[in-house]
């Protein structure tokens, strides 16, 4: 399926960022903090909320979509470069009359001459007319995370969990609840009396449970200290563990070249650190039931 990404004014959607396809519609996407390595939809305004996925509050205050990889038709990250005299341009924004680009080039007189400097970089607001060679790129970032999934035997290790606990059993399970108050559980081949089995969910290995029918219900995180900063642990990367920065400190981040994963509105930064530079490495457990 070819989608072409728009602004709402109708022209390319300049934005670098991440787009994931999900039951054949287009969505921004951001990270799903703690939910490694699901993804959080964003949808439009305007626009109805995903099928079949619970809507879920960032700290902002703005909503989205966790859902995991393999519910993905596509998943790519995407940006935009175009050419203005002859030289090569990041395009960084849209309006319908001008594209904004960062100057990609190495003629330092040229920047000198017609660009206004931002830190290392040189950019340019230009009359769409004056534009040439609009082009979109795309990043698959859906087959490689396949490929590291099956590669990784230790790919879940670190990574945030829940569980629910029935009638003495433990099971993997969701970390929140439906729009109907419902947790699901994953049983595999177990079929639980009491339960319900989940009608979204075609493997017939899900059934849902009310909070009042569980033991127990939680959730698992870990923590560490890297560099003396503090970081939640999302999972492992290549053999590395992977954690997103808690601190409040941009010059902790800056100093130590932390990988900006932000979105609009949305600020992020994350390691992938070697087990043996990372200290207070800790479990953390969080009763689930206990605000129901």
């Amino acid at each position: 399926m070819e989608i072409t990404m728009t602004d709402p004014a109708g022209f390319p959607f300049p934005d670098k960022g991440e787009v994931a396809v999900f039951h054949g519609k287009l969505y921004r996407t951001r990270p799903a903090v703690g939910l490694w390595p699901s993804v959080e939809l964003l949808p439009e305004p305007g626009c109805p909320a995903p099928e079949g996925l619970a809507p879920r509050e960032a700290a902002d205050g703005s909503v989205g979509y966790p859902v995991a990889p393999e519910r993905l038709e596509a998943w790519y990250a995407v940006r935009w470069t175009f050419r203005w005299r002859g030289e090569l341009f990041d395009c960084a924004a849209a309006a319908p009359a001008t594209l904004t680009g960062d100057y990609l080039g190495s003629d330092e007189p040229f920047a000198k001459a017609h660009l206004k400097r931002r830190g290392i970089r040189y950019r340019g607001v230009f009359p769409r007319g004056e534009v040439t060679d609009l082009e979109e790129h795309r990043e698959d970032l859906l087959q490689p995370l396949h490929a590291l999934v099956r590669r990784l035997a230790e790919v879940d290790h670190f990574r945030p969990k829940a569980y629910a606990v029935y009638r003495g059993r433990t099971y993997p399970a969701a970390a929140e609840a439906d729009a109907s108050g419902l947790i699901a559980l994953t049983t595999g081949h177990d079929r639980p009396e009491g339960l319900v089995a989940d009608p979204r969910d075609p493997s017939g290995e899900h059934f849902l449970a009310a909070p009042e029918q569980l033991d127990a219900w939680y959730r698992t995180h870990w923590t560490f200290r890297w560099k003396g900063g503090p970081f939640d642990a999302v999972g492992t990367v290549d053999g590395w563990i992977k954690g997103v920065y808690t601190g409040g400190s941009w010059g902790f981040a800056d100093n130590f070249q932390l990988t900006d994963e932000s979105a609009p509105g949305y600020t992020r930064y994350t390691v992938r650190a070697g087990l043996k530079g990372v200290t207070d490495l800790e479990q953390h457990r969080t009763d689930l039931l206990a605000d129901q």
